[in-house]
């Protein structure tokens, strides 16, 4: 018989719904930035299905610090829009590339 003991502080946080800016700024955590990229992900899949060409947007950022980055950004200059309205403003900047 093999028992196993292991302790580990475990810490969990459920986003629901948009966090807004004020939130993304205060409190830049793990679960806002898997919201983020799932965001995206969702937009870049309905945008991909509903085109025949072969660019995709997202491919323009090399890593997942990049949004980041460009997220702490936008909300610091508006600081009362959602992250959603910045995943939507920073979409566009990329497609427009």
């Amino acid at each position: 018989m093999l028992t196993l003991l292991v302790a580990a502080s475990v810490e969990a946080q459920v986003v629901f719904g948009v966090p807004d800016c004020g939130q993304w700024v205060k409190e830049n955590t793990q679960p806002r930035k898997a919201w983020l990229l799932g965001f995206m992900s969702g937009m870049n899949s309905v945008h991909m299905k509903g085109i025949s060409s072969p660019a995709d947007p997202l491919d323009k950022l090399n890593t997942a610090n990049q949004m980041f980055l460009w997220m702490d950004n936008y909300c610091k200059n508006n600081p009362l829009d959602s992250v959603a309205d910045g995943a939507f403003a920073l979409y566009l900047e990329l497609a427009r590339k």
